[in-house]
Parts: C-alpha cells; sequence; structure tokens
C-alpha cells in the first residue's frame, strides 16, 4: 500500500468560521498534524459538510426561501485551497465542481391523510435543520424528532444535470425510498457511516446499535441490528464525539481534548477494540470545533513499486483492467488436466500440488459408478479422417461414443441439454447425502460430498471432461501466465445470481436467475445495491465501460442488471454510448490506444453463428476462437505491457467438480431465502490471469485462509484504483476478499510473442484447411455453419416470445412457441422465424436469443 498519507481531518471552528485541514497520524501522539495555508480558509457560518465518495458536499442552512444553497467540493489537501475543483484544462481552482439549491419540499415533505387531506402538521415536517449522512454511493436523509426517526434514501451523483444547458445540477437526483420511519431510532440518536455499516449512537446513555447498510432495503438500516451494546464501559461518555476515519473510530472528549482510537468490527464483542493508542488532540481544536474525516484517492506508492508482487508494483505497471466472464462450466471439466503428471509449473500461495482431476472422483447414477473421464480419450480427431455419414460430412469419433456426440460425428458440446444448476439442484449436487444436507439447512457448516452431479442432472454427461488439446486457447492461456486452482463461483446457483457477486458483491437478494420477462425489463426502476461501476463513479473514476455483444429481451444485459438506474448522468442517451459501446468498439479502442481504465466484456450469449460464451448446449468451438480474437487483440496492441487481462466463469453450470467448496461470509447477514444463508461459496471454475508481467507455468491460490471467488476480481479493482476500503460498500464478502497482485512476479516484461492453436470439430473444422467446402453450411451463408438447436434455445425462447408479444393469450403464445421450434430446422431458421415475430409485433430485436 501507499507510504503517502490519504486522510485526513477537517475541523469547523463555530466561532471564527474557519477551517483547518490537519494530517491525520495514528503514530503521532497529538494524532494529528496541521497542513499550513498562505491565506485563511473560511466557511460559511451554520454550513455542515459530509464527504461522499471521494466529494465533499456542503450545505448552508434555510433561507428565508425555504432554499438550502449547496457546494460539491473535491479535496486537495496538498493545494494552496484544499477544497476546489478542476477546471477544463485540468487546472485546480477554488470553485465547486457544482453548486445549486434545494428546496425544503425536497427533504421536508408533506403527506396526507384521512384527517387533514392538506398535509399533516408533524413535527418531522416542521423541523428546517437539514440532516443527511454520508453511505457514500447514497446519501441518507434523517429526521430525529421524538418519538419518530423519519428517513429517505437518495441517490448520489456528482455529475448529474437536471437542465445542462442551464447549467443547473443536483448531486442528489432521486430518492431511492420512500419516506419511512425507523422503529427505534429517533431524537437524541447519532448516525455515522462505517465500513458498509451504520452506527447507531446515544450519547447521553452510551447505548448502540451497528446496523447494515442495505440500499435495495425499503428500510436502507437493515433490520435486525448486527449487534447492539453500550459503551459507558469503554470510558465514552457523554462529553465524547465520536468521528469516524476510515474503519476507525476516534472518541474525544471535547472539554479536555483527550482522545483515543478504536478499532471497528461490525460483530465483535463491544464493536471497538482499542488501538492502544490515545492522548490530546491539538490545542486548536476545542468545544468550538467540528471535526470531519476526509479520505482521498490512495495515493500511488514509491516504497514498493519496483518490487514485483506488491500491490504498489501493479498500480505503477498495469494501466488497463480487461474483465471476460464467460458461462457455465467448472474446473474439472475445462481444465483439469492441464498439467498432468507433476508437469512443470510454479505456485503462488499456498504451496501444494496442481488440484486437478481427480481420476479416483466418481458419482453414482442408475446404480453405477461414474468417473471424470477425457472426451474422445482426450484427443482431437485428424483433419484427413473427413467422412460421410448419413449424408453428412463429419470427423468420426474415434474414442469412446458419447451422449455428447452429434450423429457418430466429433463435435466439442458434450451437453445436448443445459444441466441443472438452480440453487437447489447445486445444493443438492454438493450435498448428496440428505442427512448431510439436512444439517446444513439446519445451521451447521457439514462438509459437502460432491457426490450428486450425476444423480441431479439425471445424466452421465456431467463427468466427462476436456483436455488442454481439445481447448488449446483457453488451456494454453492458462499454461503461458496463470491460472488459480483454488476459484469457486460465490454461490450455488446460476448465471444471474452470480454475476450479480461477480459485480456487486453479493446475489442482489436472489437465489436464482432474474434475466426474464418483466423482472429483467423493468429491473433498473427498483432499488439495488451499488455495482464496481457505481463505485468508481462515486469516487471519480470515470475511465470504464462495458462491451456489449448482444441484447437479450431488448436491454443491454450486463448495464441493465448493474448500471441502469445507478448513474442517471450515465442513462443519458446520448451518454450512453460512451459507457455502454458495442463489443466492435473494444477492438477499436485497444487499436487507438483508448481503452479505458477497466473494461467488462460480455460473451454472445447465443447467437446465430454460434455462441462465444461456452455455455453448455453450444459447440464451444466459437467461445475458443473469440477467446483468441481477443487475446490477440491486447496482445498486438499498444496497451499490452500496460493490461491486466482476466479470464473467469460465472458458474459452474451443473458440470462436475470434486474439490469441496469452503464456508464463506455472507456479504449481507440478514439476507436469508428458504434456508439458504449465502455462506457457502459454489463449484470450482477456472479463472485466467493474463499479463506479460506473469510468469509462464503459474498457478495461483489464496494463502489467506479464504479461498477465491468473483469478489476477489472487486477487490483487487478497488484496492489498485486506490479507494480506501471504508468506501467499498459492496458487502462483508468483498470486504474480506483475498486479491491477487502477488501473480504479477516478472521484474520485466515477458517479450515473447504468445501463439496458440484453436480447436476444431464438425462443425467448424481447421481454418487452415480446406475443409470449411465440405461441411454443410446455411443456404445462401456460405459463413454460417448449419448449426442445431439445443436445449438451451428451448428454455430461451418461450421467454422472448412472451415478451415480443405482449397482446397475445398464454394460449397462442404457447401455440405459436410450439409452431417454432417444432418447424426450425435450424438455429438459423430459428433467428429467421424469431425475427418475423419481432417485426410483427414491433418489439424487441431479434438477436435476443
Amino acid at each position: 500500500m501507499s507510504d503517502q498519507n490519504y486522510q485526513y481531518v477537517l475541523s469547523q471552528n463555530k466561532k471564527t468560521n474557519n477551517y483547518q485541514i490537519w494530517s491525520f497520524d495514528p503514530n503521532d501522539p497529538s494524532l494529528l498534524k496541521e497542513i499550513t495555508y498562505n491565506t485563511p480558509l473560511n466557511i460559511n457560518e451554520g454550513d455542515q459538510i459530509i464527504q461522499v465518495g471521494n466529494f465533499l458536499l456542503q450545505w448552508s442552512e434555510m433561507d428565508k426561501n425555504k432554499e438550502y444553497a449547496w457546494k460539491l467540493y473535491e479535496c486537495k489537501p496538498e493545494e494552496s485551497t484544499p477544497l476546489g475543483s478542476y477546471d477544463q484544462n485540468n487546472k485546480w481552482t477554488n470553485s465547486p465542481l457544482h453548486s445549486g439549491k434545494w428546496a425544503k419540499k425536497k427533504f421536508f415533505g408533506s403527506r396526507s391523510d384521512f384527517s387533514n387531506p392538506k398535509g399533516a402538521t408533524k413535527g418531522y415536517e416542521r423541523g428546517d435543520n437539514l440532516k443527511l449522512v454520508s453511505m457514500h454511493n447514497f446519501v441518507l436523509n434523517w429526521i430525529p424528532t421524538q418519538g419518530r426517526g423519519t428517513y429517505q434514501l437518495f441517490n448520489f451523483d456528482h455529475a448529474y444535470a437536471k437542465d445542462p444547458d442551464l447549467n443547473i445540477f443536483d448531486p442528489l437526483p432521486a430518492p431511492v425510498t420512500p419516506q419511512g420511519a425507523w422503529l427505534t431510532v429517533e431524537l437524541g440518536h447519532e448516525l455515522m457511516h462505517v465500513g458498509g455499516y451504520v452506527l447507531d449512537y446515544v450519547k447521553e446513555t452510551g447505548d448502540y446499535d451497528i446496523w447494515q447498510f442495505d440500499a435495495q432495503s425499503e428500510n436502507p438500516l437493515s433490520y435486525p441490528a448486527i449487534n447492539r451494546g453500550n459503551w459507558n464501559s469503554l470510558g465514552i461518555t457523554p462529553d465524547h464525539e465520536l468521528i469516524v476515519m476510515g474503519t476507525q473510530v476516534i472518541s474525544w472528549n471535547a472539554k479536555t481534548n483527550e482522545y483515543s482510537l478504536w478499532d471497528f468490527n461490525a460483530t465483535s464483542p463491544n464493536v471497538l477494540t482499542s488501538t492502544g493508542k490515545s492522548g490530546t488532540l491539538p490545542s486548536d481544536i476545542n468545544k468550538d470545533s467540528i471535526l470531519n474525516a476526509v479520505e482521498t484517492l490512495i495515493p500511488k506508492g514509491e516504497q514498493d513499486a519496483n518490487t514485483p508482487g506488491s500491490l504498489d508494483f501493479m498500480r505503477d505497471k498495469i494501466e488497463h483492467v480487461v474483465y471476460y466472464m464467460i458461462e457455465n462450466r467448472s474446473f474439472d471439466h475445462v481444465c483439469g488436466w492441464l498439467y498432468e503428471n507433476n508437469a512443470n509449473y510454479k505456485v503462488i500461495g499456498r504451496e501444494g500440488p496442481f488440484d486437478g482431476v481427480d481420476k479416483s472422483f466418481t458419482n453414482n447414477y442408475d446404480n453405477k459408478e461414474y468417473a471424470i473421464t477425457k472426451y474422445n480419450d482426450g484427443k482431437l480427431p485428424d483433419p484427413s479422417t473427413l467422412t460421410t455419414k448419413d449424408g453428412k460430412k463429419c470427423y468420426p469419433v474415434t474414442g469412446n461414443d458419447k451422449p455428447g456426440d452429434k450423429d457418430g460425428c466429433f463435435v466439442l458440446d458434450l451437453d445436448e441439454n443445459d444441466p441443472y444448476h438452480n440453487n437447489s439442484d447445486v445444493l443438492r449436487q454438493m450435498f448428496n447425502d440428505k442427512k448431510t444436507l439436512q444439517k446444513y439447512l439446519d445451521g451447521e457448516k457439514p462438509e459437502p460430498d460432491m457426490g450428486g452431479f450425476a444423480i441431479n442432472n439425471g445424466t452421465e454427461e456431467v463427468m466427462l471432461s476436456y483436455t488442454p488439446e481439445q481447448l488449446p486457447v483457453l488451456n494454453g492461456l492458462a499454461e503461458n501466465f496463470a491460472i488459480s486452482d483454488d476459484w469457486f463461483c460465490s454461490m450455488p446457483g446460476g448465471t444471474d445470481v452470480n454475476r450479480a457477486f461477480a459485480l456487486t458483491g453479493s446475489s442482489l437478494g436472489h437465489l436464482d436467475n432474474f434475466q426474464n420477462g418483466v423482472e429483467y425489463t423493468e429491473w433498473s426502476e427498483y432499488p439495488h445495491r451499488p455495482s464496481i461501476w457505481k463505485v468508481l463513479w462515486s469516487n471519480g473514476i470515470k475511465d470504464f465501460k462495458i462491451y456489449n455483444a448482444v441484447e437479450w429481451i431488448g436491454c443491454q444485459f450486463t448495464y441493465n442488471l448493474f448500471l441502469k438506474g445507478q448513474i442517471p448522468s450515465i442513462d443519458n442517451p446520448f451518454v450512453i454510448g460512451n459507457y455502454a459501446p458495442q463489443l466492435n468498439q473494444f477492438y477499436d479502442d485497444l487499436k487507438y490506444g483508448t481503452l479505458p481504465k477497466f473494461s467488462f466484456i460480455e460473451p454472445k450469449w447465443v447467437a446465430s453463428n454460434g455462441s462465444t460464451s461456452y455455455h453448455p448446449g453450444n459447440d464451444l468451438i466459437p467461445g475458443e476462437r473469440t477467446m483468441n480474437d481477443i487475446f490477440n487483440a491486447i496482445q498486438n496492441s499498444p496497451l499490452w505491457e500496460k493490461t491486466l487481462f482476466v479470464i473467469t466463469f460465472d458458474e459452474h453450470g451443473g458440470i462436475a467438480d470434486h474439490v469441496k467448496p469452503p464456508y464463506a461470509v455472507n456479504p449481507y447477514a440478514n439476507d436469508s431465502i428458504d434456508g439458504f444463508n449465502f455462506d457457502i461459496m459454489g463449484v470450482r471454475i477456472p479463472t485466467i490471469l493474463v499479463s506479460p508481467w506473469i510468469a509462464k507455468n503459474t498457478v495461483f491460490r489464496s494463502d489467506t485462509g479464504t479461498s477465491y471467488d468473483s469478489t476477489s476480481i472487486l477487490a483487487t479493482l478497488l484496492e489498485w484504483s486506490g479507494i480506501p476500503k471504508s468506501r467499498w460498500c459492496l458487502g462483508e464478502r468483498t470486504s474480506e476478499a483475498p486479491t491477487f497482485e502477488g501473480v504479477l512476479t516478472e521484474s520485466q516484461p515477458r517479450k515473447e510473442k504468445v501463439t496458440l492453436d484453436e480447436p476444431y470439430d464438425s462443425m467448424f473444422p481447421k481454418p487452415e484447411s480446406n475443409d470449411k467446402a465440405k461441411i454443410k453450411n446455411v443456404q445462401g451463408h456460405p459463413n454460417l455453419v448449419d448449426l442445431p438447436i439445443h436445449g438451451l434455445h428451448e428454455l430461451a425462447v418461450p421467454r422472448m416470445i412472451t415478451d415480443m408479444t405482449p397482446n397475445l393469450s398464454q394460449e397462442e403464445r404457447e401455440k405459436l412457441t410450439h409452431d417454432i421450434m417444432s418447424t426450425s430446422v435450424n438455429l438459423q431458421e430459428l433467428h429467421k422465424r424469431l425475427d418475423e415475430v419481432n417485426k410483427t409485433h414491433n418489439t424487441a430485436h431479434v438477436e435476443t436469443v
């Protein structure tokens, strides 16, 4: 971590209207060191200040027009005027970023009731002292009155323009929740945000409650309290003020200037643990002072910038992170044979042999034991063996025929049907023994047996696996760079919940998918926990893009679920293209050196020329070739030495892996659905890191006692971006996740160029061969392979038709669906029929498939 300071205290003097900036130093007896400036620093009498993300929000007392004047600043303590903003020429000025006025009614609304339809006369409506509490991505307005604590949560967007032509801005663009009332929080309570929790403290009694903040709950102080107690035994009296500094708390006696510094842990006894550091604050701070903690972005450090494997080294060498999440394959299934027979590899983290396929691991199905075996004995067929069978050209399967083989031809698709992988299914796959499963549901933590993959899916196909020869791009990148054999999907479940974990730190309170119908299309209309993009934006980092491959039910999938509605500035139709462009823009950005700091890439979920997602029910060749295209584009770009390419799967897709998933912390303690407490990871998946700063043949694992899951990508991104942990606010799993900067071990970037072979099969023969002319293509479309319809399409098409035909009855939809599915001879015909339905009913785009 940086050796430079990023923590400060801003002290306001209520009598002089001056403010001072102090550097926070926990190793100094006085705790604070004043930073001197050439000119006095002034703040208007009665103004209040809070830090929201990386910005300081200041507002005045209510004026005669019943308005509050507000200003939004950035903070640069090293500048001559520490509160200011950058102008269009990137020059620091003492002007606020934006300013304006709020009407009282924005916060103190009047609601009608039966006895007084013109508006009740309530204490929480008569008040005028505007109290705002920072949640860093949101701002909580609360009105403390005797017997009632009224609240409303507001979104925070530092760039939101109500009217850009008139230069009218508002950093609190809209409420997230309706106005409500707390059961126990009222007058006399103080609320402070501490690293995703809210400290609710009654100064007069010393009583406290600790609430977990949850932006998608109607009551953002998630009930019940995480912890409660009394601090009198700690010597904290009514004379003490509490100031939150990052994830620590300062208790300060305003009469004596004595302080104590405490570590904060929401679930530990007393919550506050003494650091052993106490003393007296500087004399310039007194009973007339109001103290506000300020944390800037953490500067890049110099101390370890040349030490490979350190965070400072990663921050110094890596300027771009490209994050590519594909679909539904387990580790054993696609990478389990990577290092056979103790092949040479280098371990980062916990020592031990490569944890590939365990040949003794079996599942029972239909009274037969199935071990994890290699598809087609692990071989690719000889291209010269292209033959004719039943009128079709194919590479015949030369080894053991498997259920995935199409008409006796070799096809890199083992599962015609999508294996089961809902939450209930995955729990049964992990806990095949019903008694053990019941123990888990009863709140115990028994060890999974991993014996239910075959029986839960009712097929032996889920026990088959690929070899590096069959998937040479995925395995080639793993071999030439780094792969983790200690990485699990975040929860037992499907695509959406695991992608939610990967981008928000939790499943957003769901057990299974939520990408269908009205729930999906109207998803952004409802409050949700923040995503990684929301956190970056709130901290002033706007250099990111989501590269969308196709639309799903008329919406850009990742943007719709995890960004839309969170940052109103981006939702502007004239702006959205800058942040959620088409996938082709990714290649142009690489070519012209305009790649953003953080890129997220979607695969093509299902497309007429083959899915690139690796999802079961699709040939894997398009996915392999697209991944190679992405890799080659990065490697051949001018940004190669500055880029980290992260490849991972969202979940295992119901396919077998022998490693028992570990237990993990529930991101939001009050999340519990049908006996599942979000306290165990899902099945193991591959994650591959690609960079010239990574040694060849690297296998990396966590040595923290906590295994990797997708929240480790979030944690690493946030550390790399320099955002203090107190402002992450993505749940406890992300806060505790191990990071992986230690994989960058090369002192100089490797110079050799990595070239990977691409796989082939009967539907997608070797590109350099003449076999392509022998393969049956779609009539009139020589570049489209005649692809079959799979179980995945049978699952998706009824949902799509429902969305595209709102005016049809359910009976009419079922008839239309049956007609389309029964008469479409291939995937291209299916797309054509869906396009006709789309045009007829004038709704979603055909590439929702």
